[in-house]
């Protein structure tokens, strides 16, 4: 599929755009807002050609937004707590704040401290809205690289928030510390340990281990059971294995009821910041390449 034909979902939409779902609805069910028709559908999901997507808000307009003299010329080492930070950016209610950690991974800063709830230093609220991403833009805040760890190494080594997001499927720390913070995460126990780094505040960083985290994500679905067998493979391959022309139109027919034996996957691939939550279904390939020899051969 070339990148003019690249199809993007609604949650990729809000990760890429830096909107919301329920704005991504408005703007769907309206054909006076601009913007695109939806170009596929798989059940209730739709999908949008990225590059009629990215013209769309390219053609809106930017916003900036000021801070006070004061807030500015503040101490920016202090700590705040959420609602702080909500008044200091003008929001009623600390809710905005979950949303973009919900919604929009990456997009708010990480909290410096969590220990009896997300702080955050006056400085890095100040520096995220003088980088903030208005209307129309495409990019969000930089947000914090998202660690490549392995399942495989030590057993009983610590693991800090961001390994642990990493592990359990969420595209940013921050995404993962706004959910452990409203219980949205009840398979992960206690931290093991808090490690106080040099010339911070509090008691100390959460940290987990390994195989604690591990387990976690195996019940999740994050992690394929030990056991499962790892040779699965997606949409794209399983087309090729069975003669269709490409993805799609292994999906489609899939979706129409014309591949029955397939009906039931043999696993899931999770996408980037899936946090457990299936994306896309996978196949044996040595069930796909049986059923492709009995296609094939005589009746």
């Amino acid at each position: 599929m070339s990148s003019a034909d690249r199809l993007v979902d609604t949650a990729q939409i809000v990760s890429e755009f830096g909107t919301s779902k329920p704005r991504i609805s408005d703007w769907s069910n309206n054909p006076d807002s601009g913007f695109p028709a939806v170009a596929h559908t798989e059940g209730r999901k739709r999908f949008w050609r990225h590059a009629e997507v990215a013209a769309f808000f390219a053609q809106r307009a930017p916003k900036k937004r000021a801070l006070p003299t004061a807030v500015l010329e503040a101490d920016q080492d202090e700590l705040l707590t959420k609602r702080e930070v909500a008044q200091l950016l003008g929001y009623t209610r600390t809710s905005t704040i979950d949303g973009y950690f919900r919604d929009r991974p990456g997009y708010f800063p990480e909290p410096d401290e969590d220990v009896d709830g997300p702080m955050w230093r006056r400085g890095a609220i100040v520096a995220w809205v003088a980088s903030r991403p208005g209307k129309g833009r495409r990019s969000s805040a930089p947000a914090t690289p998202r660690h490549d760890v392995s399942a495989d190494g030590d057993p009983d080594e610590l693991l800090g928030t961001a390994e642990v997001a990493a592990l359990l499927g969420y595209g940013s720390p921050a995404s993962f510390s706004s959910a452990l913070y409203q219980g949205r995460i009840p398979e992960l126990p206690e931290p093991d340990a808090q490690v106080k780094e040099e010339g911070s505040r509090g008691p100390g960083r959460k940290k987990w281990r390994r195989a604690t985290v591990v387990a976690v994500a195996r019940k999740r679905g994050v992690l394929p059971p030990a056991d499962q067998d790892e040779n699965l493979v997606g949409a794209a391959e399983a087309a090729r294995i069975l003669g269709y022309s490409n993805a799609d139109s292994f999906i489609s027919a899939l979706g129409h009821g014309l591949l029955p034996d397939l009906e039931q996957p043999d696993g899931y691939e999770y996408r980037r910041g899936s946090a457990g939550r299936p994306r896309q279904q996978r196949w044996k390939r040595s069930r796909l390449e049986e059923l492709a020899a009995r296609r094939s051969s005589p009746s």
